[in-house]
């Protein structure tokens, strides 16, 4: 089709005049009018294929989430079941997606134990802030991990699949957390006994997992795993006094102008 520059009315293309004016169509208007139509098809077209690729990248996004949603509930089944099959774990997202889980349960512990105290922060920054502790700890212990797994014990282990493997150890965790979480939202202090067991379990299979994985892992160096676990904890409690100790540093900080007010006034 067609448009007619005196009255816009819309002809076929091989019409020399206009039915509704009678005007008649030039070569030129003739062309700009094939241009245009090739131009309005050419953009429909553009359209459409960008609109098909989009649907097919969402499609396949949301097959890559599901993927990922079920290869990490096998893992976690898996390594719940049977821990020691952590070892054989060889991918490297489903320990990250552990850990993010693991620091999330602990800071929604952390955060209902921590509310029923008056003076204490609560809220959302606070529960963001004890996340970001929570998972630099455990990026941490990962580290070491990999430090001595790599360097000490002579064994080639990516990062991320040293954060699979131990991650598939502390799958219990997630569970004991739920059960803390479960109880601190019914009443901290009514389920304290709970809670203080939950806690300590927790505490318990993260030292159990650490040895674990440096006990009955590969081994090429001539260093024996048994020292190896030493070395590496004498490392952790290095790293955990020094931690201690700016902390308290910190806190006497805070603490002495509001007891020098006390005292003064």
């Amino acid at each position: 089709m067609k448009k007619c520059n005196n009255c816009g009315a819309m002809m076929n293309e091989d019409a020399k005049f206009c039915t509704n004016c009678g005007a008649a169509f030039t070569e030129t208007e003739s062309n700009q009018n094939i241009d245009t139509s090739e131009n309005s098809n050419s953009d429909a077209n553009e359209n459409q294929t960008s609109q098909m690729v989009q649907n097919v990248s969402n499609a396949v996004k949301s097959v890559e989430y599901d993927k990922v949603a079920k290869g990490y509930w096998k893992y976690f089944l898996m390594t719940l079941k049977n821990p020691s099959t952590s070892f054989t774990v060889t991918d490297k997202i489903n320990g990250w997606i552990q850990f993010v889980l693991i620091a999330i349960l602990n800071s929604l512990v952390s955060v209902s134990i921590l509310t029923i105290m008056p003076t204490t922060e609560s809220g959302i920054g606070l529960f963001f802030k004890l996340f970001f502790v929570q998972f630099i700890i455990n990026v941490a212990v990962i580290g070491i991990l990999f430090i001595f797994k790599n360097f000490v014990q002579k064994v080639s282990t990516p990062f991320n699949v040293v954060t699979s493997q131990y991650g598939g150890l502390l799958s219990i965790n997630i569970i004991l957390l739920l059960i803390v979480f479960i109880s601190a939202l019914i009443s901290p202090i009514a389920m304290i006994s709970i809670i203080m067991v939950g806690v300590v379990l927790v505490g318990i299979v993260n030292v159990i997992a650490f040895n674990m994985y440096l006990l009955n892992g590969k081994n090429n160096s001539k260093l024996d795993n048994f020292y190896v676990a030493v070395l590496a904890n004498a490392v952790v409690l290095i790293i955990i006094a020094i931690i201690t100790r700016i902390g308290m540093e910190m806190m006497i900080d805070q603490m002495l102008p509001y007891m020098f007010n006390q005292y003064m006034y």
